[in-house]
């Protein structure tokens, strides 16, 4: 349950899917609908706000993250949040790999 999500109250209310949006280049707008709506259909956004705040997190403080590795390197979502720096649709990886 989100309540128990350890992580300020602005990331806890914060419209995740309008965040990403803002952010996604018009061009991919489909593949991060796509993948969106397999987050939602799994009840995952809260995982994405808490994501949102530990990669905000880990950038604030100077604290440095690997560049990705095993299926999540293949969610456009999680590289538009930050949380690895491999452009899936540049290598033409299926997300689906991830959520399986």
């Amino acid at each position: 349950m989100q309540a128990d999500w350890q992580m300020p109250n602005e990331y806890k209310t914060m419209d995740i899917e309008n965040f990403l949006v803002s952010i996604c280049p018009k061009e991919n707008y489909q593949r991060l609908v796509d993948e969106l709506e397999a987050f939602k259909s799994r009840n995952m956004f809260d995982l994405l706000r808490w994501l949102k705040y530990f990669v905000d997190t880990c950038e604030k403080d100077g604290v440095v993250w690997g560049v990705g590795r095993g299926s999540s390197v293949a969610s456009y979502v999680l590289f538009l949040l930050g949380v690895h720096s491999v452009d899936s649709i540049k290598y033409n990886l299926d997300w689906q790999e991830f959520l399986r």
